[in-house]
């Protein structure tokens, strides 16, 4: 047996980081909500938002991977593959994220709310994007053996 790990030890440490990010995420916007600021209100909002969803996404996967160790799953490449195209899709909507935010605070006319929500999707997005391209590039080489 091999001492490389596989494909599902490298997801399952991978989606560690996504689920510190999530949880970083929910912790760091909670204060926001109790802020009067209307743009750090609605930048809590989106963190804590954004957050959940990452941190259960990553539980999810990570899940998914420990019981494909645990049944030695043979599958690997197979299922890095898909976990690569998901990541690209992925990277993909993240820019659209980024743009999309950007577009609110560029339209926000003075009202913070606005501000604050686009300000909170572009934090997210920026990280997802980074986060997703760089995972799609490091799975690549699982996904060609």
């Amino acid at each position: 047996m091999s001492d490389d790990p596989t494909f599902f030890h490298v997801q399952d440490r991978l989606l560690g980081v996504l689920l510190a990010w999530g949880l970083g995420s929910v912790a760091g916007g909670a204060p926001g909500l109790l802020s009067r600021n209307p743009v750090l209100r609605q930048a809590g909002v989106q963190s804590i938002a954004w957050g959940a969803i990452d941190a259960a996404l990553a539980l999810l996967g990570r899940r998914s991977a420990r019981a494909s160790i645990r049944r030695g799953a043979t599958d690997g490449p197979r299922q890095a593959r898909r976990f690569r195209t998901i990541l690209l899709v992925n990277t993909v909507l993240d820019a659209g994220y980024v743009a999309g935010g950007w577009a609110l605070v560029r339209g926000a006319k003075g009202r913070g709310e606005r501000v604050g929500m686009g300000l909170g999707i572009v934090t997210q997005g920026l990280f997802l994007l980074l986060y997703d391209s760089a995972l799609a590039a490091m799975v690549g080489r699982w996904a060609r053996e």
